[in-house]
């Protein structure tokens, strides 16, 4: 089998000692690593290499795993970011009513190089804004577009919120036909799209259940204060067994959002979709027992930074020193972040430390164990990716060091996660075939991605009459507020 070494570089291995080797190497045995350790030693044991990559000045480390992102949104940065207390609702009529069967897979493709380029070497997307199981479609020219670039990728596919029946609308035939669907069809169509993914091209892409929230019952993208959210509703009950039930029948895992209110109202469930089976994103304004719930059940949880955590948080620190794992997501990419785990990590500490008046929390090493093994953990993919060890599947990253702004070169996690950016991983290894080199991506046509994908952002835009949400608001120039002299969102009702 083809070996290569990756040799002269700084290898920060994530393993469990966290080693840090000066002057590093990494032996890659077809697709996975089959050694690491000193330069020269590895030279003198290792005579038969194919190919060498040269890593003087630059960091070796996993590549970066994104937990919880949404498909769609690479098409969309941006846009309605001036109408955000309507930006729910204008993206879901996009999504659900305006996007072809290629727009998936044209989006897929962007969100993949995107992710590429920022060393991200799996990520996992929501199927757009509030899930989109009507057809098993969606799913597979996800993966596809992501397969082809040649990063992993979860599909969290799940029904959408109620009411139902909920409106779809695909082009077929030569033309926009709308269907009308309730939860136990939007569960077959998960089914479908399970079956068509789940642990394709070579494992590449696996799929997870994923229904947008945890409970339909309560506030679904905000805190359900405790005299209001008292039981559970008989559609929850169903809801959550339903969704076990068909990852039990999969082996896969269990994908959801959450916040404040709804975990301590799921625990009450036999079925609850809490366990080392599952991992939360958000989990803004839960209570301090609604953490210790997540803790207890080891329950993973995944957050991402946002100013509006300095309002309504998600108890991250207190998870952690619960016991619970926790690890970093972008929820990239609209209306206005990106795929830049890096960024994501620094804004996280930011966040919590100006949340809770202490900058000593989070340093930088368990940010960056945030967004490698314990992420890696989070997905239950930590056997084979999140850390540098022999036998361990070969996604790896390179960092450039040299740098102005990364220079001088000591202490190197510090300069990574309080200095670099997404912009300043160098090479991509994912499962043992390099992707990108010196910035350089090898197979696929980076600007026939961008070419197309701008060809069909246009495209839907117009096909949603959407485009008066690309204007900036009435106040954008001069001014320290945004405000709109007319509601966009109720001219268009």
């Amino acid at each position: 089998m083809p070996r290569t070494m990756m040799i002269n570089g700084t290898v920060i291995t994530m393993d469990e000692e966290r080693r840090i080797i000066e002057n590093g190497a990494v032996i890659i045995n077809d697709d996975r690593i089959e050694d690491i350790g000193d330069s020269h030693e590895l030279l003198e044991k290792y005579k038969n290499i194919d190919k060498t990559i040269d890593c003087n000045n630059k960091l070796i480390l996993p590549g970066f795993i994104d937990v919880h992102a949404h498909a769609g949104h690479g098409l969309f940065k941006s846009l309605a970011y001036d109408s955000v207390s309507y930006w729910m609702k204008i993206m879901t009529d996009v999504y659900h009513n305006n996007t072809t069967d290629e727009f998936w897979y044209v989006e897929a493709k962007l969100a993949a190089l995107e992710r590429l380029k920022f060393g991200v070497t799996c990520g996992l997307s929501v199927l757009s804004n509030s899930q989109r199981s009507d057809s098993s479609i969606i799913s597979i020219n996800n993966a596809r577009g992501y397969s082809e670039v040649g990063v992993r990728q979860i599909i969290a596919v799940g029904p959408s919120n109620p009411p139902y029946p909920r409106k779809f609308t695909r082009f077929l035939d030569g033309d926009w036909k709308e269907s009308y669907l309730d939860f136990d069809d939007l569960m077959i169509g998960t089914e479908e799209s399970i079956k068509a993914t789940n642990h394709s091209y070579n494992d590449m892409i696996r799929t997870f259940v994923a229904p947008f929230v945890l409970l339909t019952s309560t506030n679904q993208s905000s805190l359900t204060d405790p005299d209001v959210a008292t039981n559970l509703s008989s559609h929850d009950r169903y809801m959550m067994k339903s969704v076990r039930d068909l990852a039990k029948k999969y082996k896969t895992r269990i994908h959801t959002e959450a916040f404040g209110g709804m975990i301590r109202l799921a625990v009450k469930d036999e079925n609850a979709l809490l366990g080392p089976d599952v991992h939360i994103q958000h989990c803004t304004g839960i209570s301090m027992d609604e953490a210790r719930i997540l803790a207890e059940t080891k329950t993973s949880v995944s957050s991402s930074p946002s100013a509006g955590q300095l309002i309504n948080r998600c108890p991250v620190i207190e998870l952690m020193e619960f016991g619970a794992n926790v690890a970093i997501s972008t929820d990239g990419t609209s209306p206005a972040v990106s795929f830049d785990m890096i960024n994501a990590a620094r804004k996280t500490q930011l966040v919590h430390q100006g949340a809770l008046r202490d900058r000593f929390y989070l340093p930088p090493g368990k940010l960056l164990e945030m967004i490698t093994i314990d992420a890696a953990r989070a997905i239950g993919w930590d056997d084979e990716i999140g850390s540098l060890e022999v036998g361990k599947k070969a996604d790896i990253i390179t960092i450039n060091m040299n740098q102005p702004h990364l220079t001088p070169s000591f202490m190197p996690v510090h300069k990574l996660i309080l200095y670099a950016n997404g912009n300043d991983v160098s090479d991509v290894m994912v499962d043992g075939k390099l992707r990108m080199r010196n910035r350089e991506v090898l197979n696929v046509d980076e600007s026939r991605i961008i070419e197309d994908a701008n060809r069909e952002s246009m495209e839907t835009i117009k096909r949603a009459k959407v485009e008066k949400y690309m204007e900036p608001c009435d106040t954008f120039w001069n001014n320290t507020r945004m405000y709109l002299n007319s509601n966009r969102y109720e001219a268009i009702e």
